[in-house]
This record gives C-alpha cells, sequence and structure tokens, in this order.
C-alpha cells in the first residue's frame, strides 16, 4: 500500500462520525479510571497514564497519515503535470 492509499484509508476513518467521538469516550475512561486511584497505586496510575498517551499518539498517527496522503497526492500530480 502505497503512501496515498494509505492516506486515503486513513481520511476514511477521521471521517467517519464516530472517530473522534470514540477518542474522547476512551480518554475519559482512561482520565476517570486515573482519578479514581490512590496515590499508592503507582503502578496502576502510571499503566492508565502510559495508555492514555499511548492513545493520543495513535490518532496524530493517523491524522498525520491522511495528510502524508494528501501532500503524496499533490506531489504526484505537481509531477505529472
Amino acid at each position: 500500500m502505497d503512501k496515498i492509499e494509505l492516506g486515503a484509508h486513513a481520511k476514511m476513518i477521521i471521517n467517519n462520525k464516530a472517530y473522534s467521538l470514540i477518542f474522547e469516550l476512551v480518554q475519559k475512561n482512561y482520565m476517570q479510571a486515573w482519578s479514581q486511584t490512590k496515590p499508592n497505586q503507582e503502578e496502576l496510575r502510571e499503566t492508565l497514564y502510559n495508555t492514555s498517551v499511548a492513545l493520543e499518539d495513535v490518532k496524530r498517527q493517523i491524522e498525520a497519515l491522511a495528510v502524508a496522503g494528501d501532500n503524496a497526492t499533490f506531489t504526484k500530480e505537481s509531477e505529472d503535470k
């Protein structure tokens, strides 16, 4: 799969109405779980925090792939002219 095709698939995911809602819901659940931990639950707190950060990384990567696909499309169209 090339950058253009991968970017198109990423854009389909982003354009899905559930995309933002799902990420927000999952993020909210992690933060709620984290807020209910006790200070002495260091390992659980760290795991929840790191998982929350990883979730944001996944979201950013999907969005970066969509942008990269658009850039590759623009480059290809410019070269074809």
